[in-house]
């Protein structure tokens, strides 16, 4: 693993702004394009994205002690990562700040 530092707030407020764009140059957009940045990054801290980590091993990992995973049962942190995988349930975003494993179904 990876010594990179990972920083979860940071992480997730750098996704809600991509997802968000730039911010429109003419002032009267931009009170909606705040409004849509934040509902991206609530969004994000309310469950879309289940943990950051710093490679996919290390995200399920921290999903697994936060409790937002359960591996019960799987063998090991592999075979968690492998039935996420196999699920279709999630996809991975790579941010500066570490990658963060987001839900589909949110």
């Amino acid at each position: 693993m990876s010594s990179a530092i990972v920083h979860p707030a940071r992480a997730l407020a750098y996704l809600a702004r991509q997802d968000a764009g730039p911010p429109p140059a003419d002032a009267e957009e931009r009170d909606g394009w705040r409004e849509e940045l934040k509902a991206g990054h609530d969004a994000y801290r309310a469950g879309r994205a289940f943990a950051v980590g710093v490679d996919r091993i290390d995200t399920i990992r921290r999903a697994i002690e936060s409790g937002r995973y359960d591996a019960r049962d799987c063998r090991d942190l592999k075979e968690a990562l492998d039935a996420v995988v196999h699920g279709c349930m999630s996809y991975w975003r790579a941010t500066p700040y570490g990658l963060v494993w987001i839900d589909n179904e949110s």
